[in-house]
């Protein structure tokens, strides 16, 4: 057997593990298919050791880049108070 087959195989089943355990962790799974396919095994277990990421901050994201524009009628941020 081919050692480039093998490679290529290894990367395919690292890469789906680290996509399932990005999508389960609510984190990116393309890119961390990437980063097993590229890094396989090291990839995979950075992924475990990764917290959950939290889907606040990513539904704060969407909301800013969505809004029509205006300022914010009360700002979280005491540094900018003219943004209010």
């Amino acid at each position: 057997m081919d050692i480039s087959l093998i490679i290529f195989a290894s990367g395919i089943v690292f890469g789906g593990a680290c996509a399932i355990l990005a999508a389960n962790k609510n984190r990116d799974p393309l890119g961390w298919f990437a980063l097993g396919f590229l890094f396989s095994f090291v990839g995979l277990i950075v992924i475990a050791a990764l917290s959950p990421a939290e889907k606040s901050s990513a539904d704060s994201r969407s909301k800013r880049r969505q809004g029509n524009g205006e300022f914010a009628s009360n700002p979280k941020d005491p540094e900018r108070p003219w943004l209010g």
